[in-house]
């Protein structure tokens, strides 16, 4: 019995050492298959990783890029209504002279309906009480702003910005127009 099982493991160990033959000959044989098929992974791990550090490197630049241009967009469209806001100030430095207030108010009331301005008001500058606003809730409120303003101011909030412009009469100042308009919406598609 003891000689049946000494055979027995001489045979399962001669199956082993015959697979362990099997495979080193189908690795030698194949030798130069093995190393193409090791360099072809390798090739294809590197591409990998190159392209994922590509778009990594896009997409940062790419963020910078989009936030250099908003930036440029918003100073352009600052720019645009400052510029806006001189020229409407001497029309109504015009009708404050000529004490027409009516036509002041016709004129808000055709400017407000620019889709990206919010309000404007005319301040009295010595009460600081808004005298004409294109929201009638505002009238007749004491507003808390310097008065003292002598060329345009520009209040920036995260949503929108606030244009100060003072007018001048002949030898003092005649009122403070205030517009405030919308930032614009930069969304990302």
């Amino acid at each position: 019995m003891e000689t049946e099982k000494q055979e027995s493991d001489l045979v399962y160990t001669n199956n082993d050492v015959k697979k362990e033959n099997k495979f080193k000959k189908f690795l030698f044989k194949h030798k130069y298959y093995l190393g193409l098929i090791l360099i072809i992974i390798v090739v294809v791990l590197w591409a990998l990783i190159k392209i994922s550090i590509l778009k990594s490197s896009f997409n940062k630049e790419k963020s910078q890029i989009i936030t250099n241009y908003e930036l440029k967009l918003d100073s352009l469209n600052s720019n645009r209504f400052l510029l806006t806001a001189k020229t409407f100030s001497w029309a109504i430095r015009s009708e404050l002279l000529r004490e027409n207030k009516d036509q002041v108010n016709q004129f808000f009331n055709d400017f407000i309906k620019n889709t990206d301005v919010i309000k404007l008001q005319l301040i009295n500058p010595e009460t600081s009480i808004v005298e004409i606003s294109t929201d009638k809730k505002d009238e007749g409120v004491k507003m808390p702003i310097n008065t003292a303003i002598e060329d345009q101011v520009v209040n920036v909030n995260p949503t929108d910005f606030q244009i100060i412009t003072p007018i001048s009469g002949l030898n003092n100042q005649i009122g403070i127009f205030v517009m405030k308009i919308k930032k614009l919406n930069h969304e990302q598609e």
